[in-house]
C-alpha cells in the first residue's frame, strides 16, 4: 500500500510540476502572440483575404488531410510564398503578413497547416520526425505549384519550420526555387531538448493537452531528425537567406555560424537581428518581408 501510495503521490508531484511549467510559459507568453491572435481572427473574418484549401491524402500510414489558406485563389503564374509555422502553430503565425496590401499585391501568399497542426489531420502515431513531415507535405507543394501556373514557389519556415524548410527544397526542388529561415535549429547538437521538455515527456500524457504534448514530442525528436537531415543540408544547391535574433533564446544564435558551413553548396545570406528573440516572424515583419524580396530577385522562377 505504501508503494501505491508513493507511485501516486509521485506522478501527482510530476503533474503539478508540468502544470507549473506550463502556467508559467503562458503567463510570460509575449504580447506579440495575444495580438497574432487577434490578427488573425480580423484576417478570418474580413470577406476574400483568405481561402481555405483541403487535401485529402492517402499514406503508407493511412488516411490525413492537409489544409493551407491563400491570398489568391486563381491559377494565374505569381510570384508565390508559403510560409510553414514552427511548433507549437498553425498557419495563423504569419497572418499579419495577409493584411500587407502592398506584399499582397507582388506575391501569392500561402500559410499551411504542418501535418498534425491546425485543420491538417493526421493518423496513426502524431508525425513528428521533420523526413515524415516533408513526406506528407510535399503533395501540398505540388498541388500549389500546379495551381500556380508550374512557377517554383519560395519557402518560409520559422523555428521549427526554420528547420523543416531545407529539407523540403532538397526533397522537392522541382516545385522550391528560395528559402527563408526565420530563427531555425540546425546544428543537432545546439537542438538538445531542455530541462522542461524532458519533464513534460515524464509527465502523463493524460493530463497533458495535446498541444503541448505533440509539441514537445517534436521538440525531442528535433535533434535526430536534424542529424540524419545534414547529408541533405551538404547538398543543397537552394538559395537561402536566414534572418536570427541574437538574443534568441529558444534557438542559439551559433546555427547561424554553423549555417555558413552547412551550406556550403547554396548562394546563403544571414542577417543577424541585433537584440530580437525568437519571435521574429512577428517582431520584425518588415525585415522578413525584405529578405523574401531579396530572394525573389536572387531566386530563378
Amino acid at each position: 500500500m505504501k508503494l501505491i501510495l508513493n507511485t501516486a503521490h509521485s506522478n501527482l508531484t510530476l503533474c503539478l510540476i508540468g502544470f507549473f511549467a506550463m502556467a508559467l510559459t503562458a503567463c510570460s507568453m509575449p504580447k506579440d502572440i495575444e495580438e497574432n491572435k487577434e490578427i488573425a481572427q480580423q484576417v478570418m473574418n474580413t470577406p476574400n483575404t483568405i481561402q481555405n484549401h483541403i487535401l485529402y491524402m492517402k499514406g503508407p500510414k493511412g488516411e490525413f488531410k492537409l489544409h493551407y489558406v491563400n491570398s489568391d485563389p486563381t491559377n494565374t503564374p505569381r510570384d508565390t510564398v508559403v510560409f510553414v509555422h514552427g511548433t507549437p502553430g498553425d498557419w495563423s503565425s504569419f497572418a499579419r503578413y495577409f493584411q500587407n496590401d502592398a506584399f499582397k499585391g507582388n506575391f501569392r501568399i500561402i500559410a499551411i497547416d504542418r501535418p498534425g497542426w491546425g485543420k491538417s489531420i493526421h493518423s496513426g502515431n502524431f508525425p513528428a520526425a521533420l523526413q515524415t513531415q516533408s513526406d506528407m507535405i510535399g503533395p501540398m507543394l505540388k498541388n500549389i505549384w500546379q495551381h500556380n501556373g508550374n512557377q517554383k514557389i519560395i519557402l518560409v519556415g520559422h523555428s521549427l519550420g526554420g528547420s523543416l524548410v531545407p529539407i523540403l527544397a532538397a526533397d522537392y526542388p522541382e516545385f522550391v526555387r528560395g528559402v527563408v529561415i526565420l530563427a531555425g535549429d540546425l546544428e543537432p547538437s545546439l537542438a538538445q531538448a531542455r530541462w522542461y521538455n524532458t519533464l513534460l515527456d515524464w509527465t502523463p500524457s493524460l493530463v497533458i493537452p495535446d498541444l503541448w504534448n505533440n509539441s514537445n514530442i517534436e521538440v525531442l525528436g528535433l535533434t535526430n531528425s536534424l542529424e540524419l537531415a545534414q547529408p541533405k543540408f551538404v547538398k543543397l544547391t537552394t538559395p537561402i537567406s536566414l534572418l536570427q535574433g541574437t538574443q534568441d533564446t529558444l534557438v542559439d544564435p551559433k546555427n547561424a555560424e554553423y549555417a555558413t558551413h552547412l551550406f556550403e553548396n547554396s548562394e546563403l545570406h544571414i542577417e543577424m537581428i541585433e537584440g530580437a528573440g525568437h519571435i521574429i516572424n512577428l517582431q520584425h515583419p518588415d525585415k522578413v518581408i525584405k529578405a523574401i524580396r531579396g530572394m525573389n530577385t536572387r531566386s530563378s522562377k
